[in-house]
């Protein structure tokens, strides 16, 4: 790794009873061939033996703290942000992993493109040579009228610039998926730069938070965030706005029409009120299509997008 790259990182590893997994988070850390980093452990006043665990790793990069009582999620998440010092931020949580390349990476790829307000990693696309930096509108785009959207993703793949992610507000504590709000939040203001992964390995285990939203609360979450979001922002074309509302009430329209079809009433009735949709609504959205397109839809296997691969 030449000098001009070796900037401060700063790792954090939020953990709640993640004893059976937090020695590989840690140890894949600790690992890395990129060593300019500081390690943030956050345990949020777990109940078995995880802090403990913990405690056993001396390594002088390291700043740990236990929560005397459980903050949740994101206001745990929030707290360690605070504490960050390093130009650039990864979560790698207490049941996650980063290949001992990782940092390394991450780093290399950021510094190429200044530019960008957060990496992330994705696998192969066969219409997309990575890296690519994608501006504002194509990502939006994308993420709203795509099939398959880039922007969706663990937070273990996600590299935020420390700086714009405490200028934007941190994590949202107003939703179950807040990683999904933060990364909308800063794609429609800031480039994101998608690189060839994987060099982190999110673990997928029973119980964990991204596994209890369900469909219908993650519809509902994005449907608030995006009016909230969208509200606030005077770069997106008036016609890209009218169709994301459109989509989102689609998406609503049908989630209503299912739990109505089930016998699900009352959630039927939940869901309608919480988004302001109505009946004229459920007749006017169902079968919405907006005019708008995501932009990948131009790029094929003979002609991909391949703007940025060569930096």
């Amino acid at each position: 790794m030449s000098r001009d790259v070796e900037c401060l990182v700063t790792v954090v590893t939020v953990t709640y009873n993640s004893s059976l997994f937090v020695r590989d988070a840690i140890e894949s850390i600790l690992a890395q061939h990129y060593t300019n980093f500081e390690y943030i452990i956050g345990d949020d006043c777990s109940t078995d033996d995880t802090w403990d665990i913990i405690c056993e790793y001396h390594d002088p990069r390291i700043r740990k703290y236990r929560n005397e009582k459980n903050i949740r999620e994101y206001p745990n998440r929030n707290k360690a942000i605070e504490m960050a010092t390093g130009k650039y931020l990864i979560f790698i949580d207490g049941d996650d992993i980063l290949l001992t390349h990782g940092l390394g990476y991450y780093v290399e790829m950021m510094e190429k493109f200044p530019e960008a307000g957060m990496a992330i990693q994705k696998g192969y696309y066969n219409n997309i040579v990575f890296p690519a930096l994608l501006q504002s509108e194509e990502i939006i785009r994308n993420h709203y009228f795509g099939h398959e959207d880039m922007l969706s993703s663990s937070f273990a793949s996600n590299f935020f610039r420390t700086a714009i992610l405490k200028k934007e507000g941190l994590l949202s504590t107003d939703h179950k998926g807040g990683d999904n709000e933060v990364r909308v939040r800063i794609a429609l203001r800031y480039p994101i730069l998608f690189i060839a992964g994987w060099v982190s390995w999110p673990r997928e285990t029973p119980g964990s938070a991204s596994s209890k939203i369900s469909l219908s609360r993650s519809n509902l979450e994005m449907f608030m965030y995006t009016e909230n979001l969208i509200k606030d922002n005077c770069s997106l074309q008036p016609e890209i706005i009218k169709d994301i509302n459109g989509v989102l009430k689609r998406r609503t329209v049908r989630h209503i029409l299912s739990f109505l079809k089930s016998a699900r009433f009352a959630s039927a009735l939940k869901l309608k009120h919480s988004t302001g949709i109505g009946f004229v609504d459920i007749w006017k959205y169902w079968n919405y299509t907006p005019h708008s397109k995501d932009f990948m839809l131009d790029f094929t296997p003979v002609l991909p997008y391949k703007k940025d691969y060569l930096r």
